[in-house]
């Protein structure tokens, strides 16, 4: 399994279920000013946490394979598969009330984790819901979403075994903090890549990952 980092909350993670490859694409994010987003980007699955302009770039997104059908969208709590790829959906309103959904992406024998643009801790049920998780992408830049401490005490009750912060700072005026600041109050050692590359194998069995992705 890889995952690349778009900016924001925009993920691409693509796994080998089978005998094809498949993608999926998360909160894709019009480009402004200097947000970037790729033109385009091929996927099967594409995943919103919530719907404003912030994730509604869907057109980027095209199928995958030649001839295939376009992204089928995912917005909502629910259970979804596509291709071998597994998304659960989970209700989590941000502080407001906002409608807001998690995720848990199952693929390779691997369980992903996707906290999207919370801003808050998640309840004993979200959580109970969301599961055993070995990668957590959680966000932790501040602002709109969690900020740094808060992530990192998200991480703690959660305790996958590789974590990975998800709007952090990637453009200048993004409103993100550095994703130093995450990694300080994480207080273990942190690994940069442009392409998080994992099997289940490979999975750390004691001490816990940090990876810090630059953007794609």
């Amino acid at each position: 399994m890889n995952i690349t980092w778009n900016g924001a909350g925009s993920i691409v993670l693509t796994a080998k279920p089978g005998q094809t490859e498949v993608s999926l694409v998360t909160n894709p994010f019009f480009a402004e000013g200097a947000m970037k987003f790729p033109k385009q980007i091929e996927a099967s699955m594409i995943v919103r946490t919530h719907n404003d302009d912030s994730t509604g770039n869907t057109d980027a997104i095209i199928a995958e394979h030649d001839g295939g059908k376009a992204p089928f969208v995912v917005d909502h709590a629910g259970e979804y598969e596509v291709r071998g790829l597994f998304a659960t959906g989970i209700s989590a309103p941000k502080k407001d009330g906002t409608p807001h959904t998690i995720y848990r992406f199952d693929v390779e024998g691997m369980h992903v984790g996707f906290l999207g643009a919370i801003d808050r801790a998640l309840t004993a049920k979200e959580q109970e819901a969301l599961g055993a998780v070995d990668i957590l992408l959680v966000p932790a830049g501040g602002g709109s979403v969690l900020g740094a401490s808060a992530a990192a005490e998200l991480v703690t009750q959660i305790e996958p075994r590789v974590v990975i912060p998800i709007y952090v700072n990637a453009f200048d005026g993004d409103g993100y903090a550095e994703s130093a600041a995450f990694v300080r109050e994480i207080g273990a050692p942190s690994e940069t890549v442009s392409k998080y590359k994992m099997t289940r194998a490979g999975l750390p069995e004691e001490d816990m990952a940090v990876v810090i992705l630059t953007r794609g």
